[in-house]
């Protein structure tokens, strides 16, 4: 049986900015959801009637949002949790290592998102060897220097699923593969992914998984999130942690630590409930479309995208195979810079990176007449 496509107009009013922009940025901050604001509100008007006493709803529902989210990239129940952001999650998983030699190796790409290279390379201090794979192009890496530089010396390696500067994808798999023989453990940075992307963490046999919920997921900043195999979570006992990590976290009882036996291990502090709240009906709506939709509806917008760009003889920086890539187009050409500040005061949103140009990201509420649009404001202004 064949699903019928993503009708895009069936979406696009549940998100109000959509109707006074061309909104083209989900790879950066998905538009936002108008259930988003209904459940703001649902949590002032808990906080006001009862105060404290909405603690007793808003614990538990760290772990059912976690689980929620789980269903989208196939990770049993109990397997995920949430976190401010993705770094604050990693430093926590990095503090439960021990960096001994022989096996004292961090390995990461040079191409891995800023924020998690300055968490790893602090780890030095504590005894990590740092070893960063290089790129020739500043785009892509070969996966095979990855794997060879994986060895029995490497205690974990931080892989991106796919590379923000290009949107080019890893092959995760192999890598994953390869470090089941050589008994590293390998951390997973799907932001750029999930949402937009169908992978199944079960299915890849994956080690760790961490992302966030303001991209693709159209969940709004506030909302970290980590996987982590159900047979490994005993051996983590993060130094980055908090009274919500106890196993009896209202026995206040002094140190040292008991953690949960559960993913509420990775707690620190009071959590910041309203940005796991406002992040579930972009999850939702996520579930509801479907992944594998999500994709192809976005394979047919960014094709197009490419197309154009042809074209107008711009440059793609990113690969043109969309089996190579994720959700979005880099475009460039010269006064590039100038020209996305201009669209954004046109209210055409995309986003710019240095080396990349502006990037250009369809999501599934996105139309045709979206990428016309993009088209036609940026022939306006580069001819003036």
């Amino acid at each position: 049986m064949i699903e019928a496509p993503i009708t895009a107009a069936r979406f696009r009013e549940r998100f109000p900015t959509l109707a006074h922009s061309t909104y083209l940025v989900s790879h950066s901050m998905g538009a936002a959801p108008l259930a988003a604001k209904d459940a703001l509100d649902a949590y002032w008007h808990d906080w006001e009637r009862d105060g404290p006493e909405a603690w007793e709803r808003w614990l538990p529902e760290i772990a059912r949002i976690a689980d929620n989210l789980g269903e989208l990239i196939g990770a049993p129940r109990g397997s995920m949790f949430l976190g401010p952001n993705v770094s604050v999650l990693q430093a926590a998983l990095a503090t439960s290592l021990r960096f001994q030699a022989p096996r004292n190796e961090v390995v990461y790409e040079a191409l891995q998102f800023p924020s998690l290279t300055y968490v790893w390379t602090e780890f030095a201090r504590y005894g990590a060897q740092i070893r960063i794979v290089p790129s020739d192009d500043g785009r892509t890496i070969d996966v095979q220097r990855i794997i060879d530089a994986i060895t029995e010396h490497t205690l974990i390696a931080v892989l991106s699923h796919a590379y923000y500067v290009s949107g080019a994808l890893t092959d995760v798999q192999a890598v994953q593969r390869h470090c089941r023989k050589t008994g590293t453990l390998l951390m997973v940075d799907a932001y750029q992914t999930t949402g937009v992307y169908p992978y199944d963490v079960t299915e890849w046999d994956l080690d760790i998984v961490t992302g966030g919920s303001h991209k693709w997921l159209c969940g709004g900043a506030g909302c970290g999130w980590i996987y982590l195999k159900p047979e490994l979570r005993a051996q983590f006992e993060p130094a980055v942690t908090g009274w919500m990590a106890h196993a009896r976290p209202f026995a206040f009882e002094p140190a040292p630590m008991t953690y949960a036996d559960s993913m509420y291990r990775f707690g620190t502090g009071t959590p910041t409930i309203p940005g796991y709240l406002v992040a579930k009906p972009g999850h939702d709506m996520i579930k509801e479309v479907g992944i594998r939709k999500i994709r192809e509806h976005n394979v047919r917008l960014t094709n197009k995208i490419v197309q154009q760009a042809l074209d107008r003889d711009l440059k793609i920086n990113t690969p043109l195979e969309p089996e190579q890539r994720t959700g979005w187009i880099g475009i460039d050409f010269e006064g590039v810079e100038g020209v996305y500040r201009r669209l954004i005061e046109h209210r055409v949103f995309v986003d710019f990176r240095p080396g990349c140009g502006v990037r250009v990201g369809p999501h599934f509420y996105s139309n045709d007449e979206d990428i016309d649009n993009f088209f036609e404001v940026l022939d306006r202004i580069r001819k003036r």
